[in-house]
């Protein structure tokens, strides 16, 4: 079996880049990258040998230490964008110190929060169909958009909470963990096959042109940190970059929905999969209202 590492399999910091048959073009390769860049190279030899080029951006810091006093850049957004993306960092920083109090250890990031983006990921959704279909079209956005320092997939089951609220304040996301032992936390169970088809999905979107290549040199598995794989045979790879971008964000959305809909079975309330979606502004005005 070809395999071929995504993550640098000795510092899962360094994610792959680039991939080439010759020494030279490795040389080239790494000349070109910016200053703040780390560089790691590794040799493999499939059907054909080849090195990958892994890279990693430094400067990260705990996701507590983030300013995330962002008023400023909360008025420069539209009303309603800016009542549901105020609510969201909020929502954000309770999981994030959740999740802190919970391992012991704190939550890198490498940015700050993008409140612009935040703003066009609420334009981008169709606020059309079911409650399950909004809210699957959120998080999946979310995700795709990558707006915040960290912990986006998360982040995106959290939104679903709050806005699935909005039709019922007393309604929670069902406990995932069942029989688990004390270190494995609610979303790290049933909703892990989600979260990993999902990073899945997103790596071959963003990968689909090097992903190509590894497989005409041999590879047939790809694997990301976390033990996460990428079976090559199972993604259409022969896309111009723009034809996978708009597939696998398809694709990733209607996963999403998929979830949201075994949520509401999960908790006895799949009328909410035949419940009419909440517009943006009344998205806006009924966040006002939760707790």
């Amino acid at each position: 079996m070809g395999h071929v590492y995504y993550h640098h399999p000795g510092d899962k910091q360094f994610s792959l880049d680039y991939i080439t048959q010759t020494p030279e073009e490795v040389v080239s390769q790494i000349t070109s990258y910016r200053d703040d860049v780390s560089v790691k190279v590794s040799e493999y030899d499939l059907d054909e040998h080849f090195y990958a080029i892994y890279t990693s951006r430094g400067g990260g810091k705990p996701v507590s230490e983030l300013e995330l006093d962002v008023s400023e850049a909360l008025e420069q957004l539209e009303a309603e964008n800016g009542q549901i993306v105020a609510r969201l960092l909020e929502t954000y920083r309770a999981l994030i110190q959740r999740n802190e109090e919970e391992e012991g250890s704190p939550v890198i990031a490498y940015k700050d929060p993008d409140i612009e983006a935040l703003g066009e990921v609420l334009d981008r959704v169709s606020w059309t169909g079911s409650a399950t279909d909004v809210a699957g079209r959120l998080s999946s956005n979310l995700i795709l958009k990558h707006a915040l320092p960290n912990a986006n997939h998360r982040a995106a089951v959290a939104v679903i909470q709050v806005y699935l609220r909005c039709y019922d304040p007393d309604f929670s996301l069902p406990e995932t963990k069942g029989e688990a032992g004390p270190n494995e936390f609610d979303w790290q169970d049933w909703v892990n096959a989600y979260i990993n088809e999902s990073k899945r999905i997103l790596t071959v979107r963003r990968k689909n042109v090097i992903f190509k290549i590894l497989r005409q040199f041999g590879a047939t598995t790809v694997e990301r940190k976390h033990n996460v794989e990428i079976d090559l045979t199972s993604y259409t790879l022969d896309l111009y970059p723009s034809e996978a971008k708009k597939r696998y964000a398809e694709e990733h959305e209607q996963l999403w929905i998929s979830f949201v809909e075994e949520v509401v079975e999960r908790v006895e309330r799949s009328d909410l999969k035949d419940t009419p979606a909440l517009s943006k502004s009344a998205f806006a005005e009924e966040i006002r209202n939760l707790d």
